[in-house]
């Protein structure tokens, strides 16, 4: 293999993450006035309004300097490289998987009679299919992350972020964000997959491009925004989809908020399977996993630690038994 050749994999492989960048050049200028304004209106802003006032409240500099910050940005910037254009892939071929099922089954037990015969409600039902499969097994991924003991071990460095800032979301262990991001594709994809046999349909154009949109919508909206330090609420909409006060308090250290809001994007399931918790009016807490494993105890403060406590408490428990904290 000739080095034209190697250089031609390397620029094939970052594709999609070069892609997904220049999509959020796009994106990042209306996230941040978005969340300016929505600060302005959640805080009942007093005295002059400053565009100095409101970068220092929006993006405060005790957040974006502390040092659970610093390892969510390296973090980030390290899954960026190594990690988005494997799960771009992968996350994208859920619905080639759906298609893959849908014939699989066509093969086995013979084409069904198509029920749908409009287009729109086919994209419509296609898209409600395997958006609604791939939030559900998103929230029971997440879910079993906090009450099974051996993946609580991987998600644990998730919850001992002792801020909020938008790179929180990439907190996430390599091996918790392959998984959390894969599962849920492979299991819509095959449940998506069911209907579309059952319907005797194939996937139309227009369901992939409303899954690709929704996609770039959540991620600014919902994925960004639920890991920003300003308690915004959406009011009542909070029993249906995640506000940043939802899962603002999912980051809480106080043992009566564990394992509560485990939404993705959809708050309804917590709201059907009893894991919903609507803070209180005034009501506060702290960020981080419990007492013992905060500030200077966190094992969690550098990136080596961050990479490498996993295994060790995987370890012990697999020699000792521990439990798990929730």
């Amino acid at each position: 293999m000739t080095m034209h050749n190697v250089w031609e994999s390397i620029v094939a492989f970052y594709e999609p993450t070069i892609e997904i960048m220049s999509l959020w050049a796009f994106g990042l200028p209306l996230f941040v006035t978005v969340i300016a304004v929505m600060f302005i209106f959640s805080q009942k802003w007093q005295g002059p309004l400053t565009l100095r006032a409101l970068i220092n409240a929006a993006f405060p500099r005790e957040q974006y300097d502390h040092a659970s910050s610093r390892v969510d940005r390296w973090n980030g910037i390290i899954l960026l490289m190594l990690g988005f254009p494997l799960v771009g892939v992968i996350a994208i071929n859920g619905i080639a998987i759906a298609d893959n099922a849908g014939a699989y089954l066509n093969a086995e037990f013979g084409a069904q009679e198509p029920v749908i015969t409009t287009s729109w409600l086919m994209v419509s039902v296609q898209f409600l299919v395997y958006f609604l499969s791939v939030d559900f097994v998103g929230y029971w991924v997440h879910r079993w992350c906090h009450t099974h003991a051996l993946l609580w071990h991987l998600h644990k460095p998730h919850h001992t972020a002792e801020t909020l800032t938008p790179w929180t979301l990439f907190r996430q262990h390599p091996i918790e964000f392959f998984g959390l991001n894969i599962i849920p594709a492979i299991f819509g994809g095959a449940f998506t997959g069911v209907v579309l046999y059952a319907t005797g349909s194939q996937i139309h154009p227009g369901m992939v491009a409303a899954v690709t949109t929704t996609a770039y919508i959540a991620f600014f909206v919902i994925d960004v925004f639920s890991h920003v330090h300003m308690p915004i609420s959406y009011g009542w909409l909070n029993r249906i989809i995640l506000a940043p006060v939802m899962h603002n308090l999912h980051h809480s250290m106080e043992p009566h908020h564990w394992d509560k809001n485990n939404a993705v994007i959809l708050t309804l399931w917590d709201w059907m399977f009893g894991t919903l918790y609507l803070p209180k009016q005034g009501e506060t807490w702290r960020w981080g996993c419990n007492d013992e494993e905060y500030g200077a105890n966190n094992p969690h403060k550098t990136l080596k630690g961050f990479y490498i406590d996993p295994f060790k408490t995987f370890w012990r428990h697999l020699k000792e038994g521990e439990s798990p904290n929730p």
